[in-house]
């Protein structure tokens, strides 16, 4: 993400719990395509043609390159949109770093790995349409769903260094707010009691704490005030493209959309412990404003 939380600081947590997830599909460096495959959408520009080349950012449970077996929700949503297009796929490396220039100086056609829309990165790529919303997560032993149930209680609460939502969660909650240098030392000290709330990444939240009945995690809900906007507007992510390709960004929305409408985004989220819900972004794509 720099997006609307830092996820260089969250990579190596969610490597570790996802080692003890099942994938959600995988391949080899590149696919192929039938001979009688007849495409959703007619002449679809890429870098090579006839061929997705696919930048794959580890970031799991999205996307992970997996040595050249790449895995995660991007990766099945990238592979049905490929096969609706009778596109091969070429899996190449990619990181938060390389990908957005990469894809703008014509070597990708896209990238994975959650990735937010932002003003910033606009001015170097077009996006698709939104994936899914890239919620905060709420996490309570107390059950909390909402920020203003979090508010009404007693104790503190924390946060990870670099999250663009702390200075709405500051304004909240003042001096109760103590920010921490990555997830491990946050979920630490929620673990030994001394917090009453996390306020993680939803997605890096729910696979922490997966299977611990004692911990409620839940995306961050409910109107704390229009003067909060980051709270209130989470980012929406989704694939870089290439600036300007009118034909690849149709032909890449049309498939997120589908997936969307029919369930199977949803159930992609549902698969590895995530809520269906995230997939309902809103009807006008969110922007996160410049930096």
């Amino acid at each position: 993400m720099n997006t609307i939380i830092s996820k260089a600081s969250i990579l190596c947590v969610a490597s570790a719990v996802m080692l003890s997830l099942s994938a959600c599909g995988g391949s080899g460096a590149s696919t192929t395509v039938s001979s009688d495959c007849t495409p959703k959408h007619s002449d679809i520009s890429t870098v090579k043609t006839g061929t997705l080349t696919v930048g794959v950012i580890d970031y799991p449970p999205f996307s992970s390159y997996n040595d050249g077996k790449p895995d995660g929700i991007d990766i099945s949503i990238v592979k049905k949109i490929a096969a609706d297009d009778c596109l091969e796929v070429s899996w190449q490396p990619a990181t938060y770093a390389d990908a957005i220039t990469s894809i703008a100086q014509g070597n990708l056609d896209i990238a994975t790995g959650s990735i937010a829309v932002t003003e910033d990165r606009m001015k170097a790529v077009d996006f698709s349409s939104s994936l899914y919303v890239e919620a905060m997560g709420i996490t309570t032993k107390a059950g909390a769903k909402t920020i203003e149930e979090v508010r009404d209680m007693d104790g503190k609460v924390g946060t990870v260094d670099g999250y663009m939502t702390n200075a709405d969660l500051e304004k909240i909650f003042g001096d109760r707010l103590i920010s921490y240098p990555s997830p491990v030392e946050l979920k630490a000290d929620f673990d030994a009691g001394r917090l009453i709330a996390d306020f993680e990444t939803y997605a890096v939240a729910a696979l922490q704490f997966k299977g611990n009945s004692d911990v409620t995690v839940v995306p961050a809900t409910g109107d704390v005030g229009e003067d909060f906007g980051s709270l209130n507007n989470p980012a929406e992510d989704g694939f870089p493209l290439t600036k300007g390709n009118a034909s690849l960004k149709t032909a890449i929305s049309d498939g997120i959309k589908a997936q969307q409408a029919d369930g199977s985004l949803g159930k992609l989220l549902e698969a590895v412990g995530l809520s269906a819900d995230l997939a309902k972004v809103s009807s006008e794509q969110y922007v996160v404003p410049a930096s």
